[in-house]
C-alpha cells in the first residue's frame, strides 16, 4: 500500500508557540526601514530630526540626515563665460553654504549624542533603529530626488515666509520627484504621531496615494481614525469605499460633518487642532500646482500654517 505523506499548509505552520502567521498581525519592522531627514542648519533641523526619531523608534528605521551643500562653483564651470560680478560674490555665498553646513552637521552631532542611536551605513549589519549623517556637494532638487526616489519616507520642514527657500525647495522637490510619502513637520514639539490621525479626504488620486502611504502610521494609530471630508465638484468624496478600505487592514474610521463655513484649509487645521490629532494625511496639490502657487489653495494653506504634521503625497 502506497503511504500518503500529509503535508502541512506552509502559511499556516507557526512557530513554536503555535501561533500560525495567518493569525499573527503584520510586522511593524518591515513598514518604513529608510528615512531620508533633510537638514538645512536652521533653527527647524531639530523638529525634523525628532519627528524622524519618533518614526525610527517605532518601526525600527534607518535614518539618513541628509544636509546637501551647496555647489558654488558648479554653477557655472567655465570660468570665461562668468560674469565678473558672479565671481566676487560666489565668496560670500560660498562661506554662508559652509556655515550652513557647519550648523547642520553640529545639530546632528548633538541630537544624535542626546538620542544615542547608533551609526549604521548597511541595513545587513544593524538591527533596530540606526542613523548616518550625510552631507552631499551639490544641489537641493538633484541630491534630495535621488535619494528621497530610494526612500521610505521623506521628513522636512514646514517652509514659512521668514525662512530660507530651502524648506521650499526640499518640499516640493519631495513631493514632485521622487513619488515617496513626505512627512511635513512644523517647529514645535513633536506630537504623538500615531494619536488619532485625521484624513483629509477628497476622492483624488492623491488623497488616494496619500492613504496608502499613511497604513503603516493607521494600522499603530490611537485613539481611531478620523476622515475629514467636504463636498467637491472634481471628485468623489463620498468615503463609503475609503472607510470599507481601511477597514481591511484593521483600521475603523468615521467621518467628521464638516459644518464650517471657513475655508477647507482653515477648517482642516482646526479640526486637527480641536481633537488633538497627532497627523493629518493628505493629498498635495490635487488642483495643480501653479494654480495654488498663484492663486491659493488648501495645500498652500496647510504648508503655510500647520502646526500638526503633515503626510503629503502627489
Amino acid at each position: 500500500m502506497t503511504s500518503v505523506t500529509h503535508h502541512s499548509d506552509p502559511l499556516r505552520r507557526g512557530p513554536a508557540n503555535g501561533v500560525s502567521e495567518l493569525d499573527a498581525p503584520p510586522s511593524r519592522w518591515a513598514a518604513i526601514k529608510q528615512i531620508l531627514a533633510c537638514v538645512d542648519g536652521t533653527d527647524k533641523d531639530q523638529s525634523v530630526l525628532n519627528h524622524a526619531l519618533q518614526v525610527a523608534l517605532h518601526f525600527g528605521s534607518h535614518i539618513d540626515v541628509l544636509h546637501v551643500h551647496f555647489d558654488v562653483h558648479g554653477a557655472s564651470t567655465d570660468k570665461r563665460y562668468k560674469p565678473l560680478v558672479d565671481r566676487f560674490l560666489d565668496i560670500p555665498v560660498e562661506r554662508a553654504a559652509t556655515e550652513a553646513a557647519a550648523r547642520a552637521h553640529r545639530h546632528f552631532e548633538n541630537w544624535q549624542a542626546q538620542c544615542k542611536l547608533p551609526l549604521g551605513d548597511t541595513g545587513i549589519a544593524m538591527r533596530g533603529s540606526s542613523t548616518l549623517w550625510r552631507e552631499i556637494l551639490g544641489y537641493e532638487n538633484e541630491i534630495i530626488a535621488q535619494l528621497g526616489r530610494l526612500s521610505d519616507l521623506i521628513v522636512v520642514a514646514r517652509p514659512s515666509k521668514l525662512s530660507s527657500s530651502f524648506s521650499l525647495m526640499a518640499l516640493e522637490t519631495a513631493l514632485f520627484d521622487t513619488s515617496r510619502p513626505v512627512l511635513m513637520v512644523p517647529d514645535v514639539v513633536p506630537k504623538n504621531l500615531f494619536h488619532r490621525p485625521i484624513i483629509a479626504w477628497n476622492g483624488s488620486l492623491e488623497a488616494a496615494r496619500a492613504v496608502g502611504f499613511a497604513l503603516p502610521f493607521l494600522t499603530e494609530c490611537e485613539g481611531g481614525v478620523e476622515i475629514f471630508a467636504t463636498p467637491e465638484p472634481k471628485h468623489c468624496t463620498e468615503t463609503d469605499e475609503l472607510q470599507r478600505y481601511l477597514s481591511w487592514h484593521g483600521v475603523v474610521a468615521e467621518r467628521v460633518l464638516v459644518e464650517d463655513s471657513r475655508p477647507i484649509g482653515m477648517s482642516l487645521l482646526a479640526q486637527a487642532s480641536s481633537n488633538q490629532a497627532g497627523l493629518i494625511v493628505m493629498g498635495a496639490y490635487t488642483h495643480g500646482h501653479y494654480r495654488q502657487f498663484l492663486f491659493g489653495g488648501t495645500t498652500r494653506y496647510v504648508m503655510d500654517y500647520a502646526a500638526t504634521p503633515v503626510l503629503l503625497a502627489h
